[in-house]
């Protein structure tokens, strides 16, 4: 009997060695086949709120697939409150065509961003009183004026792309002097064309300014939300993957050149596109410059063209949002390989069909573009 219990509590104790065994390999098979999941939307993210936030450096290297959704809900046509709005960080490359210009231009523009706020009643002057009386009575002097006027003008409307509601046709340098014993003194200004305003003919008083105004803030403050702790890959992606599948492209107003036809009437060219990638890059710390020149379009044709530069790490990539936003024919479909064309992307693979033009006007300076790497962008 002794025997037989001895042997039925081996066999059990085999028994129980051979099922843990199995439950062992079970759990092994099980995450082996466990399939990693990627392309998490915002609200995923957000839920996860017990899992340690990664650095910005790690954050450079995971969450970083470039897809990912974003909601903007109706936005807030009603005045921002400061307080909660997002603003731009001024750097280096906030100012980036300032820094390009003479002294006299950086006199003109530095003048203009100290009143930007003031360009939204539609028909503000700067003054600059007698600061350009030397200059103004020294030979030649009113065609270099002019021209410094022009050259900080279009660095102004580049850098500052927020200024949707100004039609630069419409502002002008008014240029008056005394003359007293042969001796002129000049005085200077910069405001509205005959006295009149400068705003877009789709705007008719400020209160319309304000109003479209706040609703572009809020589409930004709610952007930047979103991916406050996304990589930067992840940031850059997700703002040109909403842009592209919120404008259609076209129009037939001047707003399509701007933030507000990109981002309210979602309707644009490729410099409201353009625009309006920076304005939110703007908001989300990433440096970023719009870019004016020609691309080589699919039938061979070369024309005006308008895309930007981002920084990371140091290094610039191109990344040409209309150009990723085709217009398919007989209801093609928008392919990831296309959608991603013209995404931080290299010298060597950029400009075949691209070249940098750095007038930004017919008749201002050429500025210079920052030296994009000769690769494309690796996560």
């Amino acid at each position: 009997m002794k025997d037989n219990k001895v042997i039925i509590i081996l066999i059990t104790v085999l028994v129980i060695v051979v099922i843990t065994i199995l439950g062992f390999l079970a759990i092994s098979i099980m995450k082996n086949n466990k399939q990693p999941v990627v392309n998490q939307n915002v609200q995923n993210q957000n839920n996860n709120n017990q899992i340690e936030q990664p650095t910005n450096e790690e954050q450079n290297t995971i969450m970083n697939e470039p897809s990912g959704n974003m909601i903007i809900i109706e936005p807030n046509t009603n005045s921002v409150d400061s307080d909660n709005n997002i603003q731009p960080t001024e750097s280096f490359v906030s100012n980036y065509y300032y820094n390009q210009l003479d002294d006299t231009a950086k006199t003109i523009y530095s003048q203009l961003k100290q009143e930007k706020n003031k360009f939204i009643s539609g028909n503000h002057s700067v003054e600059y009183g007698t600061q350009f009386n030397t200059l103004l009575n020294s030979d030649g002097g009113q065609d270099k004026l002019t021209q410094s006027f022009q050259d900080a003008w279009d660095a102004f409307m580049y850098d500052n792309v927020d200024l949707f509601y100004i039609d630069t046709t419409k502002v002008s340098i008014n240029i008056q002097y005394e003359s007293l014993g042969g001796i002129r003194t000049y005085k200077v200004s910069i405001g509205p064309r005959n006295n009149g305003s400068y705003f877009l003919d789709t705007f008719k008083t400020q209160e319309e300014v304000e109003i479209a105004k706040a609703y572009m803030e809020d589409i930004r403050r709610q952007m930047t939300e979103q991916i406050a702790t996304d990589g930067i890959y992840r940031k850059l992606g997700k703002v040109h993957n909403w842009l592209i599948e919120t404008i259609t492209y076209g129009g037939n107003t001047k707003d399509q050149h701007t933030i507000y036809g990109a981002l309210a009437n979602n309707k644009a060219v490729c410099e409201g596109y353009a625009r309006a990638f920076k304005y939110l890059m703007d908001a989300s710390g990433i440096p970023c410059i719009l870019v004016s020149g020609t691309g080589t379009n699919s039938r061979g044709e070369e024309e005006s063209h308008a895309w930007n530069y981002v920084q990371i790490n140091e290094n610039w990539y191109a990344v040409d949002v209309t150009w990723d936003d085709p217009i398919l024919v007989n209801g093609g479909e928008l392919t990831q390989e296309l959608k991603y064309k013209y995404f931080l992307k290299g010298s060597e693979e950029f400009k075949v069909d691209h070249k940098e033009d750095g007038k930004l006007s017919e008749k201002g300076k050429t500025f210079r573009f920052p030296t994009i790497s000769t690769q494309n962008y690796r996560p």
